[in-house]
C-alpha cells in the first residue's frame, strides 16, 4: 500500500481529532467471540489502528452494472470507511433492518448509497463486495444482488485512486483538517 492517507471521520459538523476516536478492541473482540471467527488480518488491522476515517485516493471503479448503478462511468469515491460502532449498528440491523445482505460486515460507502461490505461468509471470507443499499427486505426482487469487488480489504485499498484532474483530492481535502492525515499503514 503505497501513498495513502487517512484522516479520521468528522461526527456531522463536529470535529474529531485522533485523541476522539474511540479504541474498538474490545468491541471487535467481543465480535468475533460472539460470531466464532476472526475478522481477516487486513481488516483487522485497519480498524483497531483507525478505526474508520476517510482515506485518499478515494476514487474505485466499481463493479455494479450500469443500469443498476447509473453514472457516466463505473467511478466513485469512497467515503467514508466507518467506525466500528457504525458497522455495528449496521450489522445488528438497527440501520437499513432486514434489508442487508447476510455475514456481510458493511465497511463503508460512496456518497450516493453504494455500501462496501466485506464478506465473513466460509465460502468468500475477506472478500469485499458492492451492494446498491435498499430497504426492501434481503431476498426481494430489487435487493438479492451483491457484486464482488476484490479479492482483499487490502487488495480493495490498494485499488484506489485519483485521476490526472485530481478530483479525489478536491474531494478529500479539507485544509483546515491537514493536521490530522496521517499515512496509512495496514
Amino acid at each position: 500500500m503505497s501513498n495513502k492517507l487517512i484522516r479520521p471521520s468528522q461526527q456531522g459538523s463536529q470535529r474529531i481529532t485522533w485523541d476522539d476516536v474511540p479504541n474498538p478492541t474490545a468491541e471487535v473482540t467481543a465480535f468475533e467471540s460472539q460470531n466464532n471467527f476472526t475478522l481477516p488480518n487486513d481488516y483487522r488491522r485497519f480498524i483497531l489502528n483507525y478505526n474508520g476515517g476517510r482515506v485518499y485516493p478515494c476514487m474505485f471503479k466499481y463493479t455494479v452494472p450500469l443500469e443498476i448503478y447509473p453514472s457516466a462511468e463505473p467511478v466513485t469515491f469512497l467515503d467514508p470507511l466507518y467506525d466500528w460502532a457504525f458497522a455495528m449498528q449496521i450489522w445488528n440491523g438497527e440501520i437499513y433492518p432486514g434489508s442487508n445482505p447476510p455475514n456481510m460486515l458493511a465497511i463503508g460507502s460512496d456518497p450516493g448509497g453504494l455500501q462496501v461490505l466485506l464478506s465473513l461468509q466460509k465460502d468468500s471470507f475477506g472478500k469485499i463486495f458492492t451492494w446498491v443499499q435498499s430497504q426492501e427486505s434481503w431476498g426481494a426482487e430489487n435487493n438479492d444482488t451483491i457484486y464482488p469487488q476484490a479479492a482483499s480489504f487490502r487488495e480493495f485499498m490498494d485499488s484506489l485512486y485519483d485521476n490526472a484532474d485530481k478530483d479525489a483530492y478536491e474531494y478529500w481535502h479539507r485544509p483546515g483538517l491537514a493536521h490530522l492525515e496521517r499515512k496509512l499503514e495496514i
